[in-house]
């Protein structure tokens, strides 16, 4: 996480989003993660907006 952005880019590479389980990530959710996955998901592609203005 370190290795990320408030908008999950990766700091390093510029644009390039990290969402769901490429951040490998314990979730309380009882192995409903679609839900994280979604918020995560939508934060990224705010980002993703941001970086385009």
């Amino acid at each position: 996480m370190e290795n990320l952005d408030k908008n999950l880019m990766l700091k390093e590479f510029p644009n390039v989003f990290c969402v769901g389980e490429m951040l490998d990530w314990e979730a309380p959710t009882g192995g409903y993660l679609l839900t994280g996955v979604m918020g995560q998901g939508k934060q990224a592609a705010l980002g993703v907006i941001k970086s385009l203005q």
